[in-house]
């Protein structure tokens, strides 16, 4: 109903004064409300609610939603996701441009919750140095003992190729890994395929040398991890079908005079989804990493080293620096240096310190540009 409003006038009177504003029944209030959704979004949601629905009638399971708990529900979901094919038999395809309005919509909610400070998820942090140091000198990674070793390598690979905490690493076998020579002589490992990561895949040429990442040989280093890698390979069973192993249940004396330490057994993968929860423990470590860690760990010891966002990019695999953000974090070393640099402007620098200064402002531009392509 048009609603009035009161004015006092030069009498001193109120007047009434009619305002014109809109007159809406209750099906045009809702026409609006509804009308917030763009229209391939409302398409895309009936339509991923039919296919869900007939998913709930094919199972014999109650497709009444709203009276679902949100546990149960998610427990729908997580055996719908993986399951679901079209009509003839065949999995979905990777979402198309149908549903680009409503992966836009979804990523504009997930960065206003950003924004409020609502972003609950933790990431994986990256090894501290101190506990990095800790780890490569522990038992838990000797090269001496068949339990040691084949962790060692599991380290390395995961550490210098930065892969993702579980993938694929039960599927790994010996003929994943290329070990070649370089122009140098220098020996190197790379992975020659991978088809359980996302990254490390090449559908074209599933055996073609991979350029996401390359172990060195460090003659000089006694943790050198092609020298861990090439011991592994040596005393594993030649006809063996996994990469990594269970060791054999004997003595270390006894494995160190036989030509295998290990046996056929495959280690699973809960098992090695694990293993960096345990080196944790097993070494003492300040706290309980996680494997994704790892990846965390690369990230961070590149950045510190000064490469480029794209060189970094090159290593992880990641397609964007966007997704390097989650992974590197300043530490508190890292701002007292970037602090320090700032304050070696030229008030503070006695006659003579030019040179100085130039090569302060070189690095604050290096800095500028690596903080700029990361956050």
């Amino acid at each position: 109903l048009p609603i009035n409003s009161n004015k006092i006038g030069k009498n001193g009177k109120r007047e009434k004064l009619q305002r014109g504003d809109k007159v809406l029944n209750e099906g045009e209030v809702d026409q609006i409300e509804e009308d917030r959704h763009e229209i391939n979004t409302k398409k895309s949601t009936i339509w991923a609610m039919s296919v869900f629905q007939d998913w709930l009638t094919e199972k014999n399971m109650s497709s009444d939603l709203l009276n679902k708990s949100s546990e149960n529900l998610n427990k729908m979901l997580r055996s719908f996701y993986p399951s679901v094919q079209n009509t003839n038999g065949k999995a979905y395809s990777s979402p198309c441009n149908n549903f680009k309005s409503s992966n836009d919509v979804f990523k504009s909610v997930i960065k206003n919750l950003q924004k409020k400070g609502k972003d609950t998820s933790k990431h994986h942090p990256p090894i501290s140095t101190k506990d990095l140091q800790l780890l490569m000198n522990s038992e838990a990674l000797s090269v001496n003992t068949a339990h040691g070793l084949v962790r060692k390598v599991w380290f390395d690979v995961q550490l210098h190729l930065a892969r993702r905490g579980r993938e694929g690493n039960r599927f790994l076998t010996s003929a994943s890994f290329v070990l070649k020579k370089d122009e140098n002589s220098y020996k190197y490992i790379s992975l020659s395929h991978n088809a359980e990561t996302k990254n490390h895949k090449d559908a074209i040429d599933p055996c073609k040398e991979n350029h996401h990442g390359y172990i060195f040989s460090e003659p000089d280093n006694p943790h050198c991890p092609v020298a861990s890698f090439k011991k592994y390979i040596s005393i594993c069973p030649h006809d063996a079908e996994s990469f990594y192993l269970h060791p054999l249940k004997k003595d270390q004396q006894l494995l160190n005079k036989q030509d295998e330490w290990y046996s056929r057994e495959p280690m699973g993968h809960n098992f090695l989804g694990e293993m960096l929860p345990k080196l944790s423990k097993e070494a003492g470590l300040s706290r309980r990493y996680t494997n994704h860690s790892l990846r965390s760990t690369a990230v961070q010891l590149l950045s510190q080293a000064g490469l480029e966002s794209r060189e970094i990019l090159s290593v992880t695999g990641h397609r964007c620096e966007d997704s390097l953000r989650s992974y590197w974090t300043p530490s508190l070393t890292d701002r007292e240096k970037w602090s320090r640099v700032l304050s070696s402007h030229p008030s503070n620098s006695r006659s003579g310190d030019w040179l100085f200064f130039i090569f302060n402002s070189w690095v604050i531009q290096e800095v500028s540009s690596l903080t700029c392509s990361l956050f």
